[in-house]
């Protein structure tokens, strides 16, 4: 395996020479980052400072035809590392993934985003303030090892099916289940939108499925979003069942501000022979007020209020408020 390794190298670094002499060959780095400083309201919630939730580093890489690649590197934050795990900032692929596009399909391969919160978070076009609601509830992941396949089938409806490993693109362990989900978009203007999403896996010998509905309308004053969610067996275990709303808005004030506002409602089934719901500790609503500020397409900063508020005890009301920016360069 020593004297293999080295001899791939050279082949491959060859035939990118070799390559490279007959083909202009294009791409361009980038790098994401989300920042914040928060000042906590309360006790009970995490100590007032600055954070740093996303630092990407990627390429994207462009041989020509109808061929494209693309790697990222995510610089994760210490909150995300199992229960005790050493308290660091480390480094993984957020995407790694060749695609093949025309005109109306697009196929990807490798580590690539799902299409769970895809569609939404672009809609709402705030992912650095808060995570979707379906990453914070765990209902899915943003992105993970397989295939994606995107058609469009015409100007108003287009489908994707997913065929992913559903151990998410920070655990790419096998556990001989593949996560399979479809979803069809609905735009029949420029200021509607429609979507349905759903997905089906069996990890540990137990079904599990996610449904997520998605209705939005936007023009150059006002935006509005919503979605239902639900998932199955949620926590490996049956009859665990949840489900929720979120809700998001925005006001345009001048062409560069607007007011927004995002809630989310999420609560869990009782189960028979149980006297509260099963995660009834997590169980709650999620509120973001704030005024945003867009000084071009890779700067953006908000100051806004996010709030939870736990349903039943122990759980306590926490909020804080936020500055918070993206950079993209």
């Amino acid at each position: 395996m020593k004297k293999i390794l080295p001899i791939l190298i050279f082949v491959v670094v060859s035939l990118q020479y070799t390559y490279s002499q007959t083909i202009e060959l294009k791409g361009n780095p980038f790098t994401e980052i989300f920042t914040d400083f928060h000042l906590n309201l309360n006790d009970s919630a995490k100590t007032t400072g600055f954070g740093l939730e996303r630092a990407y580093l990627g390429y994207n890489y462009i041989p020509g035809g109808n061929f494209s690649g693309s790697v990222i590197l995510n610089i994760g934050s210490p909150d995300e590392l199992p229960p005790g795990a050493e308290h660091r900032r480390y480094a993984f692929f957020r995407e790694a993934s060749m695609s093949w596009t025309n005109e109306k399909i697009n196929i990807s391969f490798g580590i690539t985003t799902t299409r769970i919160t895809n569609y939404q978070q672009k809609f709402w076009g705030k992912r650095y303030i808060a995570p979707s609601f379906q990453s914070e509830n765990g209902y899915g992941i943003v992105a993970d090892l397989g295939v994606v396949i995107d058609y469009k089938i015409n100007d108003i409806f287009s489908t994707d099916i997913t065929i992913m490993n559903g151990e998410g693109f920070s655990d790419l362990q096998l556990d001989n289940s593949v996560k399979t989900s479809a979803g069809l978009t609905i735009t029949p203007s420029s200021q509607l939108a429609f979507r349905l999403y759903g997905d089906i896996d069996k990890p540990r010998g137990i079904w599990q499925s996610t449904l997520v509905g998605f209705a939005g309308f936007k023009n150059e004053f006002i935006t509005i979003g919503a979605d239902i969610n639900f998932k199955s067996n949620i926590d490996m275990a049956g009859g665990h069942n949840a489900w929720g709303l979120s809700g998001t808005g925005a006001v345009s004030i001048t062409k560069k501000s607007e007011l927004f506002v995002r809630y989310d409602y999420s609560s869990s089934v009782l189960v028979p022979a149980e006297t509260m719901e099963w995660n009834n500790n997590m169980d709650g609503s999620f509120l973001v007020l704030g005024l945003q500020r867009t000084f071009s397409q890779n700067v953006k900063i908000a100051l806004d209020y996010q709030g939870k508020f736990p349903y039943n005890p122990p759980g306590k009301i926490t909020g804080a408020i936020f500055v918070n920016a993206m950079f993209k360069f």
